[in-house]
């Protein structure tokens, strides 16, 4: 009827059963899904229980541990200098080794004969093997016992329980089977390095020539610096500083620390015992720029005090940066900053030894651009002390002291680290200018600190130094050198030195030409505050090379602070 309201529709009989099966199908699929879900997590909790599984590799004990992975393949950890990883299998599951310690005795002996070292790569792959297989059982039984935990915490049913605990042990099981299914151990001859692998030995202990567990072996070296630190300071046995008021700046000078964790033990010991105001760091804090070193940077904002940085040679610009980003750190660039009281200027080293090979060749063509960035540090520090006639620089930090002229009669007292032996230059040159230089407060450890170990010799110690500055004068009254015993040796020696009371003036050297720009590149610069990025740092890929293995003559010698730089340490 036209005009009239139509009666809505209904759904049509075959609709109505259509809808009321997709409901049932939801709901079903509901209550299957709820228990599934339960029983994963409870299987995931039980897998993150399980164990590792210790095994003896040669001269290696590790734990190895299966865990589910979305990047399948077999990974040896080595902390702290990284990682080595074998794409073994196709499956979604890791095989984790972590090294626990290694036996000094039985590596040298591997390294010395061909038949240990063709026996070890026999049965290294069924070592592995055969502990990933035990490892599998003990997460397939724990992930079995997790679900049906949770399965019969929530259902309260025995039978739900055991169906939980049978699937996931299937789950874990299919997994594991199909690891050893595609398990391919001509990959182990593949490794694919990150880190600093290379410097496995340093783990031993190299005063007995025997297995030992490396974190204790750290642990046992910052307690023992912390007792010596602590007895010093209760008997005050060391020569006193004067006449000085007793309200001293302290600043913890450290340097080259090279990727070694027991340097933050350490550093963490002395600002412990002694009334450390600020740390100053003068470069190298890693090695080679790789993603592992960066990480482990954290550790800087833990410390508790103002971590003041310049870039080393070996430091790239996102370790720099991870640096910066700590809430206690002052990274310079070519700038001034008061810290603890001090005005404090800086600049970073204008290479990168990670696109040059620099520790093998040396940086003899690279010392122009040394020589420039002090000049531009000094033209800083000039603008400075002009714009602030009564509050000029009081400390300047260089990572690499072989070219002074440009900071010689600027400042009362540089800093520096980069020749991993430390040294001490009053009134350098007769400019006034004190020059302290850090030895390496890791012992080198990434940059050649394991060679002479592995040469028969002493390992390089572990140095810092503490600096006593009167407050009112912003100059340094006493300073303490700390030696630590490195890379398994366990000793400390604390030595007080007092600086003569009278103070030279400062003397600026007669000007002299920048290095010329026809012949090397000009240091880089940023504006005061930014880092130079890497591919902007000056390098030397024409530099001469030792072969692999052998180590340039002129990159192990200790050259003084006063000798041009033949080398990159």
């Amino acid at each position: 009827m036209t005009g009239s309201a139509r009666a809505p529709s209904t759904p049509s009989a075959p609709a109505r059963v259509r809808r009321a099966r997709a409901l049932r199908t939801l709901r079903r699929a509901r209550r299957t899904a709820a228990p599934v879900l339960i029983a994963l997590l409870g299987a995931v909790v039980g897998i993150l229980l399980a164990p590792p599984t210790s095994v003896d590799v040669g001269p290696v004990t590790a734990t190895v541990h299966l865990r589910p992975s979305l990047d399948p393949r077999t990974v040896i950890l080595l902390p702290p200098v990284g990682e080595v990883a074998f794409d073994t299998h196709q499956a979604p599951v890791a095989v984790e080794a972590r090294v626990q310690s290694v036996d000094i005795r039985r590596a040298e002996e591997l390294l010395r004969s061909d038949t240990a070292l063709a026996d070890l790569e026999a049965t290294a792959p069924d070592a592995i093997t055969g502990a990933a297989v035990r490892n599998a059982a003990t997460t397939a039984l724990l992930a079995a016992l997790g679900a049906a935990t949770a399965t019969g915490l929530t259902y309260r049913r025995t039978r739900r329980a055991i169906i939980a605990a049978g699937g996931a042990a299937g789950l874990v099981g299919a997994s594991c089977g199909l690891v050893a299914a595609t398990f391919d151990t001509r990959a182990l001859a593949q490794p694919r390095f990150e880190g600093l692998l290379s410097q496995a030995a340093y783990v031993a202990d190299i005063g007995t020539a025997t297995a030992a567990d490396y974190s204790s072996y750290r642990r046992t070296l910052a307690e023992f610096v912390g007792q010596v630190s602590a007895l010093y300071v209760a008997a005050d046995s060391l020569p006193s500083a004067g006449d000085a008021p007793q309200d001293l700046i302290t600043v913890l000078h450290v340097s080259d620390i090279h990727d070694n964790p027991q340097a933050y033990d350490v550093i963490r010991q002395l600002i412990g015992e002694f009334p450390v105001d600020a740390v100053i760091d003068t470069g190298d804090i890693v090695s080679w720029g790789t993603s592992w070193e960066n990480q482990q940077l954290a550790v800087v904002g833990t410390l508790g005090v103002p971590y003041v940085f310049v870039a080393g040679n070996h430091d790239g610009q996102a370790a720099i940066e991870t640096v910066a980003a700590q809430p206690n750190a002052v990274v310079l660039s070519n700038e001034v900053q008061e810290v603890a009281g001090l005005r404090i200027a800086g600049i970073g080293d204008p290479r990168f030894a990670a696109d040059d090979d620099s520790d093998a060749g040396g940086f003899a063509e690279g010392k122009d651009a040394v020589d420039a960035t002090a000049r531009q540090l000094g033209d800083t520090i000039a603008e400075h002390d002009a714009a602030h006639p009564d509050a000029p620089v009081d400390i300047a930090l260089l990572h690499d002291p072989t070219q002074p002229e440009g900071l010689e009669g600027r400042v009362p007292l540089v800093l520096s680290g980069h020749m991993h032996t430390p040294e001490v230059q009053l009134d350098r040159d007769g400019s006034g200018t004190d020059w302290m230089v850090s030895g390496s407060t890791g012992g080198a450890l990434a940059s050649g600190g394991v060679r002479p170990v592995l040469d028969g010799g002493d390992p390089l110690d572990l140095t810092a130094r503490l600096l006593h500055i009167d407050p009112a004068t912003h100059r340094v009254v006493a300073y303490d050198d700390i030696t630590m015993g490195g890379l398994g040796l366990v000793s400390v020696s604390i030595e007080r030195h007092r600086m003569p009371e009278e103070t030279e003036p400062l003397v600026t050297p007669s000007p002299e030409p920048s290095p010329s720009q026809e012949t090397t590149e000009p240091a880089p610069s940023a504006p005061p505050g930014e880092v130079v990025p890497d591919d902007q740092r000056v390098t030397d890929p024409a530099a001469p090379t030792a072969p692999v293995g052998v180590v340039d003559p002129d990159a192990t010698q200790e050259p003084s602070p006063a000798a041009p730089a033949t080398s990159g340490p």
